[in-house]
């Protein structure tokens, strides 16, 4: 009974252990992905002014 909760309890903290790394992940690659859509906007606003 023990060895079948500390399974548990392992597999649980495995568990919320890669489901943290794979939000930070994400929030990381999203963060990247809006830093590329404002600079594209940028560009887009110079270009604009220019012509």
């Amino acid at each position: 009974m023990k060895t079948l909760f500390l399974i548990l309890m392992i597999a649980m903290l495995a568990a919320a252990f890669v489901v943290t790394y794979l939000v930070n992940k994400e929030q990381r690659s999203m963060n990247r992905l809006s830093g590329t859509f404002i600079k594209m906007i940028q560009k887009f606003d110079s270009w604009q002014m220019m012509r």
